[in-house]
Order: structure tokens, then C-alpha cells, then sequence
């Protein structure tokens, strides 16, 4: 499980990640330590495979996956359709990154699924939020990195939840 590696380095990697994809990708700067996202919300997630059993979502305001394709795709005009797939194909693309940094500490390959979108923030049922870590970006576009791990207390209804606008 990916919880084997420390806490702190899991969290270095994601972040380290995180930044310098985004930078370079995209050009858009994330500084860490930002406001919570707010206001209209959408997250890209990725489960990680059955011998990992965690999963990683980005989750972010509208005005930030807008910019992220606007800036992949080279358009100003940006259909929802155009948002969701930059915004899967953006969280593809750093969780490779990231599964490239998990080889060495674990030595095991890192396999995920393909990437879902959602509106509002999404956390997977039956899991719990393992590391977070906050956002903003340069033009004041706030955004959290979630890292959850299965709650192996959970059971019945109250074993995990979906927030906001996610049935």
C-alpha cells in the first residue's frame, strides 16, 4: 500500500509533482498553502490498483480546469466536454509522474484506473482523507490534492461519503 511509504514523503512527492507538472505543462504556478476551494467545484479522481487500495483526487474551482485546457488545448473557448477530458488527461498525466517517484520507494509498479470527473468535491466511499494538500494558483484559482486510504473502520452508511453535488 502506498501508506507504507512515511506520511512525509508520500506528501514531498505529491507535491513535488503536483508543482512542477503543472509549471510545466501548463505554465500556470500552484503555490501550496492556499484557501479551500470554493464556489463551483469540480474533481478529477484515480483509484490506484487493488495492491495500493488508495486513490488520489484533484479537486478544484471551475476557473482553474478552464485554464488548464485553455492553456493544454490552445483555445479560449472551452465546452464542459473540453474541461472534463483536459482535466482527466491532466491528473493522467501527473499520476504517471507520481507512480514514476513511487517505484524506487516501494519497488512495485504503481497502476491506477482510468480517471472519472465529477462536479463538487468527491471522496470515495469507504475511504478517508490521508493527506491534503492546498493550493492556489497565480491568478487566485484555489485547488486540493487529496490522497484517501480505505477506513478500515468504516462500515454501514457511515463508511465514507461524496460531498457536494455528487450523488
Amino acid at each position: 500500500m502506498l501508506t507504507a511509504v512515511p506520511r512525509e514523503q508520500l506528501a514531498e512527492i505529491f507535491d513535488q509533482v503536483v508543482r512542477e507538472i503543472t509549471r510545466q505543462a501548463v505554465g500556470v504556478s500552484l503555490c501550496p498553502n492556499g484557501g479551500v476551494p470554493e464556489g463551483e467545484l469540480y474533481t478529477v479522481y484515480i483509484a490506484f490498483d487493488e495492491h495500493f487500495g488508495t486513490s488520489l483526487s484533484f479537486c478544484a474551482e471551475r476557473a482553474l480546469f478552464i485554464r488548464l485546457a485553455q492553456c493544454m488545448i490552445m483555445e479560449e473557448d472551452i465546452s464542459p466536454q473540453d474541461m472534463e477530458a483536459v482535466a482527466k488527461e491532466y491528473l493522467n498525466i501527473l499520476c504517471g509522474h507520481i507512480a514514476a517517484q513511487m517505484f524506487p520507494a516501494g519497488k512495485t509498479p504503481v497502476r491506477f484506473s482510468v480517471p472519472a470527473f465529477y462536479p463538487g468535491r468527491y471522496v470515495p466511499r469507504g475511504h478517508k482523507e490521508h493527506i491534503v494538500l492546498t493550493y492556489t494558483g497565480d491568478q487566485m484559482e484555489k485547488a486540493q490534492l487529496i490522497h484517501c486510504i480505505p477506513d478500515r473502520g468504516a462500515c454501514g452508511a457511515d463508511a465514507g461519503y461524496q460531498t457536494e453535488g455528487v450523488n
